[in-house]
């Protein structure tokens, strides 16, 4: 393995729950059920044979794949790791006649709204099927596609993106390959997130949480006092809009770091949003350094695996 290193408006992760509102939080489990938040969802077996599947990005550097509903489509779906749920556009929910299904609750990165679901009969990918999604409905332009395809349909499979090719690889769970120029990280899961734990800053340690479904990094404010020594960025020059998947915005301060490691991988002048988000706190990262890691940094590696039931991520940089 080798270290290399990497030069450098976003959608927000998003959890969902049954409304009403969940009762006060309950000490965290260690890894959950993914598929339990996605509700009777069920889903074939994951492939033997890899399934290569071409993707596109979009404006803001996130991977488009071409997804089937209830034999319909193809539409384009984001691949967010940072969703527990597969979310479909309220436009695209009535082009369809998709049927009702209960509101649920949704934890997103800047905040909590009650949202109506749709159910989906039948939703496929390439040789990958899932029957019965309660699926949230929300606006197309918030979500920048016709929907996003959250963990519930990739919990157990084995994703390799390729940004060089624009090509997605899904496998049932496995080892990655030895490779002399790969990164391996392994981390922990929480509510089926991919929390890694294998990086640090000026040799604390920081939880990294992957998200392909935001094209900005931002960390939470334990972790600007680690590089600043401050709280709060005060005079910041620079602003950046995060916009949630229900149209919620909020503004985040903007600082250039000089260099953070994540596993052996040296990331280098990147910009960084700061604010103390309401994400953290659901995943219990107030009071330690954390940071959500996107796709500003994902994007400029030349491929990267994610294992979700091993808890592990492996960069590619050449």
């Amino acid at each position: 393995m080798k270290s290399g290193a990497l030069s450098g408006v976003v959608l927000a992760m998003l959890w969902a729950s049954p409304a009403p509102a969940p009762a006060p939080a309950q000490p965290l489990p260690a890894t959950p059920p993914p598929a339990a938040a996605s509700g009777p969802t069920t889903a074939t077996s994951a492939p033997d044979v890899p399934d290569n599947l071409k993707v596109a990005q979009d404006v803001t550097r996130r991977l488009k794949i071409d997804v089937m509903i209830n034999g319909k489509g193809p539409f384009d779906f984001i691949i967010d790791t940072g969703s527990d749920r597969t979310v479909i556009s309220r436009e695209l929910a009535a082009q369809l006649g998709l049927p009702a299904g209960p509101s649920v609750t949704m934890h997103e990165t800047i905040g909590v709204d009650e949202v109506p679901t749709v159910i989906i009969d039948h939703l496929q990918f390439g040789a990958r099927s899932l029957d019965h999604i309660q699926a949230p409905a929300v606006g197309a332009a918030d979500l920048g596609a016709m929907g996003l395809l959250g963990i519930d349909a990739l919990h157990d499979l084995h994703i390799v993106m390729d940004f060089k090719t624009l090509r997605l690889t899904a496998s049932a769970s496995r080892p990655e390959p030895y490779d002399p120029d790969a990164i391996v990280i392994r981390g922990r899961s929480r509510y089926g997130q991919l929390i890694l734990v294998d990086a640090e800053i000026r040799g604390v340690p920081v939880s990294v949480v992957m998200d392909t479904g935001s094209d900005l990094s931002v960390g939470n404010t334990a972790l600007l006092k680690l590089l600043t020594g401050r709280t709060k960025t005060e005079g910041a020059r620079q602003q950046a809009v995060m916009i949630s998947v229900t149209g919620r915005r909020r503004a985040v301060d903007l600082e250039t770091i000089d260099e953070a490691r994540i596993g052996g991988l040296s990331v280098r002048h990147l910009p960084l949003g700061f604010d103390e988000l309401p994400i953290f706190d659901r995943f219990g990262l107030t009071r330690q350094p954390a940071m959500l890691l996107g796709m500003d940094v994902l994007s400029q590696c030349k491929r990267i695996s994610v294992d979700f039931r091993r808890r592990e991520a492996v960069f590619t940089l050449n």
